[in-house]
């Protein structure tokens, strides 16, 4: 009998874990590291988020970005707080690869290209290779937070736009931004070239590029939780 009652509560005690906001988020988040989209739908509160995240790739370059993003993605569960009877806000710190970073590099290239001597057409798509494929790929940590709300089937997540971008490196801000990223790029190299403005700061800037900036909350992506197909446009 003792040993009877101490399975049935090992059972509620295992059942009850699973079901704790924090656990549904871990679970969530490893299916979608897994690219399990299906399975991570079942912890959403959007039924429509597997269609949502799937995936489809037009070159190559595309298809190394997301498996580097898949393959970087860490995070840590920070903190939870209860709001209501019904929701609780689950803090999580994620890392990734920093897209915008990964993108600014490539504006310099081209910039550098476009004012160059050497007759040379870069080679976008390699340049993209480079900097994916190199140990010193820039990397950036954020934090977001899911809201987790109790329902009759269990613990769901009602996941946003920015929960999906901060846990792809930002790369739904990141390339929803990209004529404004071209923009403070070009402009910073043409006030530094057509001025004589101390370089010691671009220098330290340039050093910090490959170093894992941490931000305190992650940027607004839009409205839904589709990701960007990045484009490559060599006409920019």
């Amino acid at each position: 009998m003792k040993k009877l009652l101490l399975g049935v509560l090992f059972i509620v005690l295992v059942v009850g874990c699973g079901t704790k906001p924090e656990t549904v988020v871990t679970k969530f988040i490893d299916k979608v590291k897994e690219k399990k989209f299906e399975e991570a739908s079942k912890y959403a509160l959007n039924d429509e988020l597997k269609n949502d995240v799937s995936l489809s790739y037009n070159n190559t370059v595309q298809q190394l970005l997301f498996e580097k993003l898949f393959s970087n993605m860490k995070y840590e569960v920070v903190g939870s707080e209860k709001k209501g009877k019904n929701e609780t806000v689950v803090t999580v710190s994620v890392e990734n690869v920093d897209t915008k970073k990964v993108f600014l590099n490539i504006f310099k290239k081209m910039f550098q290209s476009a004012f160059s001597d050497s007759g040379e057409e870069l080679n976008i798509e390699e340049e993209f290779k480079k900097i994916l494929n190199s140990e010193d790929v820039p990397k950036v940590k954020n934090i977001t937070k899911f809201l987790v709300i109790k329902t009759k089937e269990g613990n769901k997540i009602s996941v946003t736009a920015e929960n999906v971008d901060i846990l792809f490196g930002n790369l739904n801000s990141t390339l929803s931004n990209l004529d404004k990223l071209g923009e403070e790029e070009v402009g910073e190299n043409s006030s530094a070239n057509g001025s004589n403005t101390d370089v010691t700061n671009t220098s330290e800037n340039q050093n910090k590029d490959n170093k894992i900036e941490q931000k305190e909350e992650g940027p607004k992506a839009g409205t839904d939780q589709k990701l960007t197909e990045p484009t490559l446009n060599k006409n920019r």
